[in-house]
C-alpha cells in the first residue's frame, strides 16, 4: 500500500513539475530593432490590433511570428496562420507577412533560450531517469524484505499463461 501511494506521488509530483517548467523559451522585451529572421512577439496598440485582426481574422494585441523585414516606420513579421500535419512530408504551415507600422508597437520581444527553465527540464529528467533505475534495477524499497524472499529487482507477472495444458 505504502509503494502504491509512493509511486503515485512520485507520478504526479513528476507530472506537475514537467507541466510548469515545459517550455524552455521566454521573450525578452529589446530596445531598437532585432535582425531579421528572429523569432519575436510584437505587441501592437488598440487600434493596430483591430487593423491587424482584419487581416488575419484573429483579435489579438500580440503577434508572434518571424522578422523578415525592417524599414524605418514600420516591422513586417511574418506569421503562422495554418498549421497541418501530413504523414508524407511532416507539418505543412501556411504563412502571412503582417506590415506593423512603428506607431502601432508598444513593444518588441525577442525569443530566446531560457537557462533557469532549461536547468529545471534536466534536473526533473535526471531525476525521472533514477526514479526508474531506483524502481526497475534495485527493487526501490527500504524495507528489510520486501520481495518475499526473491532475488532483488525480480520482476512479478501481473498475468500468467500455462504452457502444456
Amino acid at each position: 500500500m505504502k509503494r502504491t501511494i509512493r509511486r503515485f506521488g512520485s507520478a504526479s509530483l513528476a507530472m506537475t513539475a514537467l507541466y510548469i517548467a515545459s517550455g524552455c523559451y521566454t521573450f525578452a522585451p529589446v530596445q531598437g530593432t532585432p535582425s531579421v529572421g528572429a523569432d519575436i512577439r510584437a505587441t501592437v496598440t488598440d487600434e493596430e490590433a483591430l487593423r491587424l485582426g482584419r487581416q488575419t481574422g484573429e483579435l489579438a494585441r500580440s503577434v508572434e511570428g518571424r522578422l523578415v523585414g525592417v524599414t524605418d516606420d514600420s516591422v513586417v513579421v511574418s506569421v503562422v496562420t495554418f498549421r497541418a500535419q501530413s504523414a508524407v512530408s511532416g507539418s505543412r504551415q501556411l504563412r502571412q507577412s503582417l506590415v506593423i507600422p512603428r506607431s502601432g508597437l508598444e513593444e518588441l520581444a525577442i525569443r530566446e533560450l531560457s537557462a533557469w527553465r532549461s536547468g529545471v527540464l534536466g534536473v526533473l529528467a535526471a531525476s525521472g531517469v533514477a526514479m526508474v533505475i531506483n524502481q526497475v534495477v534495485t527493487g526501490g524499497s527500504n524495507e528489510e524484505n520486501p520481495d518475499n524472499g526473491l532475488p532483488t529487482g525480480a520482476l512479478i507477472p501481473i498475468f500468467r499463461v500455462p504452457i502444456g495444458r
